[in-house]
């Protein structure tokens, strides 16, 4: 993380390659920097600048070159529809600074909100627009599996060593579920990669959480395109609809669905996203899994560690429960039964306690 102290250094070396770099488009001019915040991967600057523009600079701290280029190709094929913020350039050396560069003009709007129904049909309007645009001037494509065969390919991978370790701890129960909802997707995969698993790709944006969404008189804009590019939509819709939280509820998703159907009539559409739906739920349980098997865990205090690890012991009982319970739902498959849960909080607790 990058403190105060650290952020006002770089922040007047952004001043300085602003006014002075040769591939600064303000080079010359009179440049206030009038905010800064932190990304998830990503330091943002806010300038005002002489001529009366305001913009950001963007500082990549992850896979800064892949990330810029598509950011500012994404933004530079969709701004002028209105659906991103109009891109500047690009630097991957700029002078003075440690990392690949982003400017783009400031975009006015207010943060989307889904439980609001103008912004939901804003939002889906957005994005089936960007779906159905030509791919062919799309270069890259996102880091995401492109369709339904490549992720299947992907997640399938992890099946057997995960198995054979709940396996082996012992954890019958949740051995036992985890059994289930993989056979249940081998028979799913089974019927429909055939007439499912290859379809075309299309543009994507990449990353639709909703804090990377503005709206703006009646419109959405799309911001944060970092991992656009060619890819599923009907992976981008589920993943979207699946990890969006529960701040909105499932008329709200059917609102935000038909919006979007009105916008893209692929007639294969509504199939692959139920599919992945199901696929994202029994992912979920094998991701919080896969990170107790690779000993993924969070930094324990020094003054604490024993308070700070039965914390996290509860919360990864809570949520792989939670999901779980989810998962079987989804796939029509039984549900846990009266002390189940009792039965999997020991299982994931020996799980934790052992890593």
């Amino acid at each position: 993380m990058t403190d105060e102290i650290g952020m006002s250094a770089w922040t007047q070396a952004v001043h300085a390659y602003m006014t002075g770099a040769a591939s600064s488009r303000f080079r010359n001019q009179e440049v206030v920097i009038t905010d800064h915040w932190q990304g998830r991967d990503n330091l943002l600057w806010r300038t005002h600048c002489e001529d009366g523009s305001d913009a950001v600079l963007k500082m990549f701290t992850d896979a800064g070159q892949a990330r810029s280029r598509r950011q500012f190709s994404g933004q530079e094929q969709f701004a002028p529809a209105g659906l991103a913020p109009e891109p500047l350039w690009y630097d991957r050396y700029p002078h003075g600074l440690p990392r690949q560069i982003l400017v783009y003009r400031w975009a006015e709007g207010v943060s989307l909100a889904l439980s609001d129904r103008f912004h939901r049909f804003a939002h889906a309007d957005a994005v089936a627009r960007v779906h159905c645009a030509s791919r062919d001037d799309v270069q890259r494509f996102s880091p995401h599996p492109f369709n339904l065969l490549t992720f299947w390919q992907i997640w399938q991978s992890g099946e057997a060593p995960l198995l054979e370790w709940t396996t082996a701890a012992p954890a019958p129960l949740l051995t036992e579920h985890l059994s289930s909802l993989w056979a249940a997707a081998h028979r799913l995969m089974d019927t429909v990669l055939p007439l499912l698993g290859e379809t075309p790709p299309s543009p994507i944006h990449g990353d639709l959480r909703v804090e990377n969404a503005l709206f703006q008189k009646g419109k959405a804009i799309l911001v944060d395109w970092e991992l656009f590019g060619l890819g599923d939509p009907a992976q981008e819709i589920g993943r979207f609809l699946f990890f969006g939280g529960d701040d909105w509820t499932d008329e709200n998703h059917d609102d935000w669905w038909d919006m979007y159907c009105r916008g893209n009539t692929d007639p294969g559409l509504s199939d692959r996203v139920d599919i992945y739906l199901r696929l994202f739920s029994s992912q979920a349980v094998t991701y919080l899994l896969e990170g107790i098997r690779q000993k993924a865990v969070p930094p324990v205090s020094v003054s604490d560690p024993d308070a700070e690890s039965s914390q996290y012991q509860s919360f990864l009982i809570s949520a792989l429960t939670t999901a779980l319970r989810r998962s079987l739902t989804q796939w029509g498959l039984s549900p846990l039964g009266n002390g189940d849960s009792d039965f999997l909080a020991e299982e994931i607790g020996y799980l934790t306690s052992s890593r």
